[in-house]
């Protein structure tokens, strides 16, 4: 059959197809939808757009107008981006974005102390982990809950190479299961110990609302309910086990109903290395408020790392009948290295002392990666460490180099194809406090900056156009895989956690029942999908949480005054050199810029407070 068109028929047509072209290649800006500190670097990214852009006020006025960079292509979103400045604006307020008379968005916030309720939100999720302990409505709110895991007498299982039980209790759950591991609790509980021990005043006197630990602070109140369960872990040999947990993973139930049998499961060197390096943090940080306690830690650690230097190779596998989280970790030297360098810092025994290699790559730390950790300690320890930490620093700054150049492109963030891994905003989130280790020890502000775009992207800046973070944000996720968060029957999802994010291997993809439809979209940074069938994009776990945590307290802490102790001179915000875009560190300073200068009707240039004439000869 033939159709034919006649022109009033074909007009609307060709309007819809116009409309729809139109909308189509409209332009989209990603902000950082929680905001944006007054005197920070600022910018969003822009795609498809053109022109100029205006920034207009609650009032309707255009308060700045910003001509977007040249785009680049960000490989994980095969997009060209545009990043657009817009650090001149400073006065706080809701701003709207336009471009071309079109509005972009509505909802571009300034801020004083952007990131402090982001900071306690993805701190006290830890209190909401908690295994052993009702979470009462004081603390907890609308996502109160019955104690789960409260028995205490658990069973060890063949694979400890014993038999019969032990005491354990407490502890973070790890994600959105309910087991709990040690390796993970690792670098976990070693970031967030970190973060005190760098920032104490700062977090002496930050609440947010969890049950007091006697006078402890509250970031050490909640570290040390995960410590006091892996104290429980260490057998007499000193050796550590690897994990508590079922033998299979539970259904979508609260803690309190998974009562299936818990199994202490298997002993090796990569859960007592780590045990041994958190312990020896542990002591440093705990002996000003309880010194027996510190003790305890400092002689568990010893004691850990004994076991390891006769047992250096003993790599944990899950058992055959275990189905529960593994992490197995073949390569054991980097948590050695880990575990002696802060033995070697708590105690100053010379024993313990690691030689720092330089011809290490893997230093971004995770939780199978942990020699960037004695990077990091060697290099915030020049008096202790001397030729070593000068290695140290150089191993930093050679990455933190790339990595504050690779920021300055695409989305304006490390992120390359082969970080979109499983977890893949954790890789983000450790890139981001390895430039502020990289700030710490320099003070050049490119580090500064290039950290602070990390958490622009996990708060919105990305191409899916949403925060990571739950709870907070104009798009953030609602359906977690996280089991609590599904089984309580509150809508929202429990407040402050990260979620694993963008990755395309799939593994959650299948056809039963509780799998996930295929979500990928054949490029790494969106392929997503918001649902609780989704524990490879959309799980969350406490590793995850940490460095994000960090990286927001830490930026609070420096924008209030507070830097480390072994930090550069300038380092925190009104010091001696504020915190300023780095990319114009190498400009000629205001004070000191050439000036045109009228007198008498005689026209002459000074600069630095000596005058000269238009050919540059100095007047007297």
């Amino acid at each position: 059959m033939k159709l034919t068109f006649g022109l009033k028929q074909y007009i609307p047509f060709a309007a819809t197809v116009l409309s729809l072209a139109t909308v189509a290649s409209a332009a989209t800006a990603y902000i950082n939808q929680i905001g944006y500190r007054p005197a920070d670097p600022k910018e969003f990214a822009l795609v498809d757009g053109t022109g100029d852009i205006e920034i207009v006020n609650a009032a309707g006025q255009t308060v700045l107008q910003v001509t977007p960079k040249a785009s680049s292509y960000w490989a994980p979103s095969t997009q060209n981006v545009q990043l657009v400045d817009f650090t001149a604006l400073t006065v706080p307020g809701t701003y709207s974005i336009k471009q071309g008379g079109q509005v972009l968005r509505s909802d571009l916030k300034i801020a004083d102390k952007t990131f402090e309720d982001v900071a306690k939100a993805a701190l006290k999720w830890y209190y909401y982990q908690r295994a052993s302990m009702a979470l009462e409505e004081t603390y907890a709110g609308q996502w109160k809950r019955d104690a789960g895991h409260t028995k205490t007498t658990v069973t060890l299982h063949s694979s400890t190479g014993t038999s019969g039980t032990i005491e354990s209790s407490k502890g973070w759950y790890d994600a959105g299961d309910y087991g709990r591991y040690i390796v993970n609790s690792g670098i976990t509980t070693y970031t967030l110990l970190s973060l005190y021990e760098h920032f104490p005043e700062y977090f002496n006197t930050l609440k947010w609302n969890i049950p007091a630990e006697g006078t402890l602070p509250d970031l050490l109140a909640e570290i040390k309910y995960n410590l006091d369960w892996m104290l429980t872990m260490q057998a007499a040999d000193g050796g550590v086990y690897h994990k508590l947990s079922t033998l299979q993973f539970p259904g979508d139930v609260m803690p309190a109903k998974d009562t299936g049998k818990l199994y202490v499961i298997g002993k090796g060197s990569a859960a007592t290395f780590d045990f041994a390096g958190v312990m020896a943090a542990a002591y440093r940080v705990f002996k000003t408020f309880d010194a027996t306690y510190a003790a305890q830690c400092l002689e568990a650690a010893k004691k850990a790392y004994a076991w390891g230097l006769q047992n250096p190779n003993k790599a944990f596998t899950n058992p055959s009948d275990v189905a529960t989280g593994s992490y197995s970790d073949g390569e054991l030297s980097d948590e050695k290295a880990f575990a002696s360098m802060e033995l070697f810092i708590s105690t100053g025994d010379a024993s313990y002392k690691p030689t720092i290699d330089p011809n290490k790559t893997s230093i971004v730390p995770a939780w199978p990666e942990m020699y960037g950790l004695a990077v990091y300690a060697a290099a915030t320890h020049a008096t202790e460490l001397g030729a070593d930490a000068e290695t140290a620093k150089s191993m930093l700054l050679q990455y933190a180099n790339e990595f504050a150049y690779a920021a300055t492109t695409g989305f304006g963030v490390v992120m390359s194809n082969e970080d979109f891994v499983w977890g893949s905003n954790a890789v983000a989130g450790n890139q981001g406090v390895f430039l502020l280790y990289a700030y710490y020890v320099t003070g050049e502000q490119k580090y500064y900056e290039a950290a602070k775009k990390v958490i622009d992207y996990l708060l919105g800046k990305n191409p899916l156009d949403m925060s990571f973070l739950t709870g907070f944000g104009t798009k953030s996720p609602l359906k977690p895989h996280h089991r609590p968060s599904t089984a309580d029957k509150v809508t929202p999802p429990i407040p402050g956690m990260i979620v694993g994010g963008p990755q395309p291997g799939g593994e959650d993809i299948g056809s039963e029942s509780w799998e996930c439809k295929d979500y990928r979209t054949g490029v790494p940074a969106t392929s997503y999908t918001d649902d609780r069938c989704s524990y490879a994009t959309n799980e969350v776990a406490i590793n995850w949480n940490a460095p994000f945590a960090y990286i927001a307290g830490a930026l609070e802490a420096l924008n209030a005054g507070y830097a480390p102790s072994f930090a550069a001179p300038g380092v925190a915000k009104g010091g001696t050199s504020a915190i300023k875009p780095f990319v114009t560190r190498n400009r000629v300073s205001v004070e000191n810029a050439p000036r045109l200068r009228f007198d008498d009707q005689k026209v002459f240039i000074e600069k630095s407070g000596k005058r000269f004439d238009l050919k540059g000869n100095h007047l007297k």
